[in-house]
């Protein structure tokens, strides 16, 4: 049987590091065998990097479907395909539901709009005007039933909406 402490480091990892540091900074010096400080640091260093990590797999995730909204004809289409994948499964597997605070997604989504325009631009393709908003909510790329082909047609609207808005 899990423990209270043990299913929070399963389901929510970075709240349960915040939570053992604090708990390793109360108690008491008692036992000079026991770092306690510096333990507490790297439970806490364990946490910040899942907040850096999540960040990233949803930037490459959006990367990897604008690529395929912008240009559905590529060759390098079933790659994107493969790497949406990886990196929103990764995403779903990482999250902890105290990091949905820490989460720009509007961020992201620029960070992602900015990757994905450069890259393609740098192979020739001209990109369109894209939408100031991230078309997905949070939950929707954090979906464990997320289906890529649908979120490129859902990207794909959403380009051409902004696209006929801007003419």
């Amino acid at each position: 049987m899990l423990t209270k402490q043990a299913s929070k480091y399963d389901t929510d990892f970075f709240g349960w590091t915040q939570e053992q540091a604090g708990l390793l900074r109360a108690t008491p010096p008692e036992d000079a065998r026991l770092d306690t400080e510096n333990l507490a640091e790297e439970i806490e260093d364990m946490g910040r990097a899942e907040i850096l990590a999540m960040p990233s797999l949803l930037r490459q995730t959006l990367i990897h479907l604008l690529k395929s909204a912008i240009e559905p004809d590529s060759q390098a289409i079933t790659h994107w395909f493969d790497e949406i994948v990886t990196f929103q499964g990764d995403a779903v597997l990482a999250f902890s539901p105290r990091l949905r605070q820490r989460i720009d997604l509007e961020k992201i989504w620029r960070v992602a709009c900015n990757g994905a325009t450069r890259t393609l631009e740098k192979r020739g393709v001209v990109v369109p005007q894209l939408p100031s908003t991230c078309p997905f909510s949070l939950d929707d790329l954090l979906d464990p039933e997320f289906d890529p082909e649908s979120a490129t047609e859902t990207l794909s609207a959403a380009i051409q909406s902004v696209t006929k808005h801007s003419i």
